[in-house]
């Protein structure tokens, strides 16, 4: 379960750094630096979320080989998370797009 929390935790760090670097400098970018960002982006956000509903999946399996004690009800979002995470990501890069096409509007 640790690990899962780091690896959430770190998903939500490089979304964090995105949405701020979209914010900040998105309206500046040239198409090349948009792509490179976005790219990067797409791929570090991708595998960290892949990887954190990956690690979530397997502490849920041996959680459910395991004796659970009563009070303490094992629930299963796998699917939810890994919807979670692919909805934040998406809207990202729409948030970025609108920064973007923005500033292509009034520039």
């Amino acid at each position: 379960m640790a690990n899962f929390q780091t690896g959430l935790a770190l998903y939500f760090t490089i979304i964090t750094a995105y949405v701020v670097a979209a914010f900040i400098a998105g309206d500046r970018l040239t198409r090349l630096q948009l792509f490179i960002v976005n790219a990067c982006f797409v791929i570090a956000a991708g595998i960290v979320g892949s990887l954190t509903v990956l690690i979530f999946a397997r502490f849920f399996s041996f959680a459910k080989q395991a004796s659970v004690a009563e009070g303490a009800p094992l629930i299963d979002f796998r699917w939810p998370l890994g919807l979670l995470v692919f909805a934040v990501l998406i809207g990202c890069l729409v948030f970025m797009w609108s920064i973007t096409s923005k500033a292509n509007r009034h520039g």
